[in-house]
Order: C-alpha cells, then structure tokens, then sequence
C-alpha cells in the first residue's frame, strides 16, 4: 500500500518523500548503493528497506532518526 507522500515522519516536519530521500541518500553515499548494507546498519530487513525504495511502505520516525545520527557519524549530508 502506498501512502500519502505528504504524511509527516517527525518533529523536524519531514515528510515521506524527504524521509525517503534521506535513507536513500545516506545508502548511496555512505554504504555503495547497497540494501543489504544498509539493512545491516539500521537493524531492518532488506525487504524493508525495498519497500521503503519502492515507495510500497511508508518510512517511520525511528529510521529516519537513526538514518540522520549514521550519516553524521559518517559525514554524509543527507538533507
């Protein structure tokens, strides 16, 4: 299921769309475009983060946060 890309993900006003861009941002940079890596690194499924790509499901909060604190870690700008 879809979801509305204008729903908001955080306390930042983050929506969908970005909260999608930030995950994918911080796979591409910081973990060679890889799902698998980046599944590693969040504590989530591959498929989930499949999903997330696709637009299927919808990010949430927590791995939006924890997408910013790894990209800080390493040096990614994903905003």
């Amino acid at each position: 299921m879809a979801e509305n890309n204008n729903n908001i993900v955080d306390d930042r006003g983050t929506n969908t769309d970005a909260g999608r861009a930030i995950i994918q941002r911080l796979r591409d940079e910081g973990f060679d475009r890889s799902d698998e890596k980046l599944a590693v690194a969040l504590g989530r499924p591959v498929e989930e983060i499949q999903s997330w790509m696709s637009g299927a499901e919808a990010v949430d909060d927590d791995v939006v946060m924890k997408a910013r604190g790894i990209a800080t870690q390493r040096n990614i700008n994903v905003e």
